[in-house]
């Protein structure tokens, strides 16, 4: 694969047999996370958050802030393609470490007591079962279990993080678990129940795990302006409120004259999309309706599977294509992920042959390994950001 350096500086590259059919593109489809607004400082630092709270506030452990889930582990994460979704990616980081939890209990030959006390909890309301997870937080602690030791295996020869990480797999339907059971004990196979039952997860109905990060992302005021009903955990601050809009209003203009009104393809939910595209006057630039967000891909379902219409899976992207320019234009769609990588390819494969790929580098920590990423999927061009589009296309039909 050839690729081109325009810019070093933005880092402005594109693939040399794909200059051409970007010059023919007729729409652009763009993610929102990441690609319209910066995230770095909101569902990144939401999951980081997320996590904290769960071990150091509901169950109480002993530790420091800021040091289970660092910015680092959230990109290595997204790295593998598998967690572009956040909810799943703060479950993830959760059930690891009562993964370790449960066999450092089993080390300490109370593995057996806390399974008997607990394996049979159910999940029915927030509060209630905030006190069923008080009652584990104090057992824990009672056998010495803290946060610290919780890090400290982060880097471990035989359960670190990274060795975690080179487990999962696209091939397997359950990624975290396929990783996490060969570590694990064996108490009867109810140790990955046991653990999810610790850390309620449930994509349509209501649980601790969407609450906790919502009203973590949100903080109060816009949980309850969304959700229509109060908070229990009372964070003040808004982490969507940071998402600052990373294309300026003359880069808009420059491509809807080109492109017409975007479509967005996104997994965040509707609500939360177009309230920031009003808050920042830009609504006039998309078609929201004839755009995909998370409910679109929760209720498509496909033998009751739900999410599994997530990326990288490109059932509703494919029907989104063909809304918009059919089987003959081309459409290029802008991500800023591996998932994002990983769903071009998908849909190529299910022969959708009327698409390209530009990858934007600014949500990532590391630029320069994202960009190795994008260059070994056959990203067609990767740049900095939105922004840089206009520049691109202005060289290549010089």
């Amino acid at each position: 694969m050839a690729y081109r350096c325009l810019d070093k500086d933005r880092k402005i590259y594109f693939k040399k047999d794909s200059a051409r059919a970007i010059c023919n593109v007729s729409r652009i489809i763009l993610d929102f996370d990441g690609v319209l607004v910066y995230t770095s400082e909101s569902f990144r630092q939401t999951i980081r958050n997320v996590v904290d709270y769960y071990f150091l506030e509901i169950l109480g452990l002993e530790g420091e802030k800021g040091r289970l889930v660092t910015l680092g582990d959230v990109q290595k994460f997204k790295d593998t393609g598998l967690y572009n979704n956040d909810w799943n990616l703060s479950f993830a980081f959760i059930a690891y470490y009562l993964a370790i939890i449960v066999k450092d209990l089993q080390r300490k030959r109370a593995l057996q007591d806390f399974a008997k006390r607990f394996i049979n909890i159910q999940f029915s309301e927030v509060q209630s079962f905030l006190q069923i997870l008080r009652e584990v937080g104090d057992f824990l602690r009672s056998h010495g279990i803290n946060s610290t030791e919780l890090v400290n295996m982060k880097n471990d020869n035989t359960f670190g993080l990274e060795l975690i990480l080179a487990r999962t797999s696209m091939k397997n339907s359950n990624p975290l678990e396929t990783a996490l059971a060969p570590v694990l004990p064996q108490i009867g196979g109810d140790e990955l129940t046991l653990i999810e039952k610790l850390v309620p997860y449930d994509l349509e109905k209501p649980d601790l795990l969407k609450r906790l990060f919502e009203e973590s992302y949100l903080g109060r005021e816009l949980f309850n302006k969304f959700y229509g009903g109060p908070s229990v955990f009372k964070f003040d601050e808004s982490f969507l409120e940071k998402e600052a809009f990373i294309p300026t209003e003359d880069t808009l203009d420059m491509l809807r004259l080109r492109f017409r009104k975007f479509a967005i393809y996104s997994e965040k939910p509707k609500v939360q999309g177009t309230y920031l595209l009003d808050k920042n006057n830009f609504t006039e630039y998309f078609d929201t309706e004839g755009s995909v967000f998370l409910e679109d891909l929760t209720e498509s379902k496909a033998g009751g599977e739900g999410l599994t219409l997530c990326k990288p899976n490109p059932t509703i992207f494919m029907k989104l294509i063909e809304t918009l320019v059919g089987k003959v234009s081309l459409v290029a769609y802008v991500g800023d992920g591996v998932a994002d990588a990983f769903l071009i390819k998908n849909a190529r494969m299910e022969g959708v042959s009327n698409l390209l790929f530009l990858g934007v580098l600014c949500s990532s920590p590391n630029p320069n390994e994202l960009l190795s990423q994008f260059i070994k999927h056959e990203a067609d061009a990767v740049m900095t950001d939105v922004n840089d589009i206009p520049n691109l296309l202005a060289w290549l039909e010089k």
